[in-house]
C-alpha cells in the first residue's frame, strides 16, 4: 500500500472506528438496563395525537401564510374575504389533516377559512372551555380531543388558528424524540461525516503532497547517481524534516562528485606518473644498453673511449637510482607518512644561515643569491630540516633549469594581514614555465614536455615535495612566470612571538 492510500486510510479510520465503537456501545445498553431509560425518555417525548408536531407546524407556517394571504384580501369596506387557497395553504391543510386535525383561520374573531366541524368546535369546547375564545395560545388535550391555538398580531389586527384533533380514528402514538430530535441527530452525524471525508481528503492530499514530492526528488536523485549522473541538483528548500533529510543528500552526492572527481584526478595522474617513469627508465637504460653493446663488439677499441664509456655508464646509473629514490619520496607522499618536528624560530635568520651554507656551493654551480627582506623579526614554527629541502629543491631545479650561463636567485621575505602572515618569494632568471602548466608543476612526477625530453632534468617529484612540505608547515604555494619562475609560499605567522 502505498503512503498516500496509508494516509488517507489512517485519516479515515480515526473517524469511523471511534463511531463505529460508540454506535456498538449504544446498541448494547439499548439491549440489556440502559434500554428502560431510553424507553423512558422516548416515552416523555410520546406525540399524542401530534398535538407537538402540529404545533410546530402551525409555528412554521404562519410566516408564509402571513405573506401570502393575510392582510391582502381586504375590500374597500375593510369586509374580510376568504382566505386564497394558494400551494402553501394546500400544504399546510394536507399535513394536519393527515395528522387527523382540523383548523380554522380567524382575523379580528371574524373566520377567513375553516374546516372544522361542529362536531370538532363541540369536541374543542369540551376540551379547552371558554380559554379556547379568550385565550391568545394554548394546548389542550384530553380523551383522545388535542387542541391547539395560535394567536397572531400585526398592524392593530389579531389572527388565530385553531387546530382541533377530535380523536376520531384510529391515530398512532408517535415519538417527538424518534420522528424529530433522531432525524436532526442523524442529520448532523451525516453533515459530520460528509465534512470529515471532505477534510480528510484535503488533509491527505496536503500531507501526502509534502511527503511524496521530496520522496519523489530522493527517488529520483538516488536514480541519477545509479546512472553515474553526480551533477543533477535535488532542489528542495522547505525547512521540515524532508528539508533536512534532502540538504542531507545533497550534500552526499556533492561528496560523492567531489570523491568520484577526485578519484579520476588520481588516475590520470597515476597514469602520467607510470609513463613518465617508463619514459624516464627506458631513456637511461637503452643508454646504458648501448654502452654495454659498444663494449660486448668492442667499438671501444681504446682505454680512453672504454673509460669514456664507463663513465657514461656510470652516470647512467646513478639517474637509475635518483628515480628510484624520488619513487620512494613519492611513496612517502602519498601514504602520509611525512613527519614534522616544529620548533619555534626566525625565518628570515634561517635563510641568511642557510645562504651563508649554501654559498660556496652556489658559487661553484654559477649561481648568485641576494635576500631581500624588510627589518625586523619572522617569527613562526617551522621544521628546520624539512625547510632546508625546500630550498635545496628550488635551488637544485633553478641549477637544473637554466638557459643562462650564471643564474641570479632573489628570495625575498615579507609580511602580509598586519604581520599574522609571511610571504616568502623564491625568483631565479630561468625560462619559467608555460602557462597551461604553472598549476600542474606540483603535481607529484609531472614535468613539462620540455624538461621530460631530456632525462636527466629530474624526476619531478622536487616541486611536489615543495608543496607538501609548505601544507605541511599550514601555508599555500603557487607559482608565476615573472621573467623567470617565482615560487610564493605564504605561511602563517607566530604572532606569540612577534616584534
Amino acid at each position: 500500500m502505498t503512503i498516500k492510500n496509508k494516509i488517507r486510510l489512517s485519516n479515515i479510520l480515526m473517524v469511523l472506528i471511534p463511531i463505529s465503537v460508540t454506535a456498538l456501545i449504544v446498541f448494547l445498553c439499548m439491549k440489556t438496563s440502559f434500554g428502560s431509560y431510553w424507553h423512558s425518555l422516548e416515552t416523555m417525548y410520546q406525540d399524542e395525537n401530534g398535538i407537538q408536531s402540529a404545533q410546530s407546524l402551525i409555528y412554521t407556517y404562519q410566516q408564509e401564510l402571513w405573506e401570502n394571504n393575510w392582510g391582502s384580501r381586504q375590500t374597500a369596506d375593510c369586509s374580510a374575504q376568504p382566505i386564497q387557497q394558494t400551494e402553501t395553504m394546500y400544504h399546510l391543510e394536507q399535513k394536519l389533516t393527515k395528522m387527523g386535525y382540523h383548523f380554522t383561520v380567524k382575523k379580528n374573531g371574524q373566520a377567513l377559512y375553516s374546516n372544522l366541524s361542529d362536531a370538532d368546535m363541540e369536541a374543542a369546547l369540551k376540551t379547552a372551555g371558554e380559554a379556547l375564545h379568550t385565550a391568545n395560545s394554548l394546548t389542550a388535550s384530553c380523551d383522545n380531543v388535542s387542541v391547539i391555538k395560535n394567536t397572531f398580531h400585526h398592524n392593530a389586527k389579531e389572527f388565530s388558528i385553531i387546530a382541533v384533533n377530535s380523536g376520531q380514528g384510529d391515530q398512532p402514538v408517535e415519538s417527538y424524540l424518534r420522528n424529530y430530535i433522531m432525524k436532526y441527530v442523524l442529520l448532523f452525524l451525516l453533515l459530520f461525516i460528509l465534512l470529515t471525508v471532505a477534510v480528510n481528503g484535503i488533509l491527505s492530499r496536503w500531507v501526502s503532497r509534502s511527503v511524496l514530492i521530496p520522496l519523489g526528488k530522493l527517488r529520483k536523485g538516488t536514480h541519477e547517481i545509479k546512472e553515474g549522473n553526480l551533477d543533477t541538483k535535488l532542489e528542495y528548500e522547505k525547512n521540515d524534516e524532508f528539508g533536512q533529510v534532502c540538504r542531507d543528500f545533497e550534500e552526499m552526492r556533492a561528496y560523492l562528485k567531489e570523491s568520484v572527481e577526485q578519484r579520476l584526478e588520481n588516475e590520470r595522474r597515476r597514469r602520467e606518473m607510470i609513463n613518465g617513469v617508463s619514459h624516464d627508465l627506458r631513456t637511461p637504460l637503452t643508454s646504458i644498453g648501448g654502452y654495454l653493446d659498444g663494449l660486448i663488439d668492442g667499438i671501444a677499441n681504446t682505454p680512453e673511449k672504454q673509460a669514456r664509456y664507463f663513465n657514461a655508464i656510470k652516470t647512467r646509473t646513478r639517474d637509475l637510482e635518483r628515480l628510484v629514490d624520488s619513487l620512494s619520496e613519492y611513496n612517502r607522499l602519498d601514504s602520509g607518512r611525512m613527519k614534522f618536528h616544529m620548533e619555534p624560530g626566525d625565518l628570515k635568520v634561517f635563510v641568511e644561515q642557510y645562504m651563508e651554507a649554501y654559498a660556496e656551493e652556489a658559487q661553484d654551480n654559477h649561481v648568485a643569491m641576494l635576500l631581500e627582506a624588510e627589518s625586523g623579526r619572522y617569527p613562526m614554527e617551522f621544521d628546520g630540516a624539512q625547510m632546508k629541502r625546500v630550498f635545496d629543491n628550488l635551488f637544485t631545479n633553478t641549477i637544473r633549469y637554466r638557459v643562462n650561463p650564471k643564474s641570479q636567485v632573489t628570495v625575498r621575505l615579507n609580511r602580509k594581514d598586519g604581520g599574522t602572515q609571511i610571504r616568502v618569494i623564491f625568483k631565479d632568471d630561468g625560462p619559467g614555465v608555460p602557462e597551461e602548466s604553472l598549476e600542474r608543476i606540483f603535481e607529484t612526477f609531472y614535468r613539462t614536455d620540455e624538461a621530460r625530453s631530456h632525462a636527466g632534468r629530474g624526476s619531478g617529484i622536487g616541486l611536489a615535495v615543495v608543496k607538501e612540505i609548505v601544507a605541511g608547515h599550514g601555508g599555500t604555494v603557487h607559482a608565476e612566470n615573472d621573467r623567470g619562475l617565482a615560487i610564493i609560499m605564504d605561511f602563517p605567522a607566530d604572532t606569540e612571538k612577534g616584534e
